[in-house]
């Protein structure tokens, strides 16, 4: 009987996370901080705990500083755009946003850009 209900547990755990993971689908796809299903979805749950739609924006406006710049529509060099992100990251009302958050993406843009550096691709 025992062993009933810890299977009968476990496969309610295995729905209970399906149903979960399902439900947060339509989120991240309304999230734009990220290259790529993998980096957006480490970064949407590492802003998780805090207001992600400040943060979301920030990385929109990012992204569309990047997107102009390498179409040559933009007058902004990477750099400042990278600059201006955390910036607006920093500009956040959340604490965790500022201290978590902001040096994780900042990390990861760094680290984007050295490897776009050393592959001479840019854009």
């Amino acid at each position: 009987m025992f062993c009933h209900c810890v299977f009968q547990l476990h496969i309610n755990m295995k729905f209970l996370s399906t149903i979960l993971i399902l439900s947060c689908i339509p989120l991240i796809q309304c999230w734009s901080c990220g290259e790529g299903k993998i980096t957006e979805g480490l970064a949407w749950i590492i802003a998780l705990p805090t207001e992600t739609k400040s943060i979301n924006k920030c990385c929109e406006d990012h992204d569309r500083r990047y997107d102009n710049f390498c179409s040559g529509i933009g007058s902004i060099p990477l750099k400042t755009a990278d600059f201006l992100f955390e910036r607006c990251l920093e500009n956040t009302n959340n604490r965790y946003a500022r201290f978590v958050v902001k040096p994780l993406f900042t990390a990861a843009i760094q680290l984007n850009s050295w490897w776009k550096k050393i592959t001479n691709n840019f854009c």
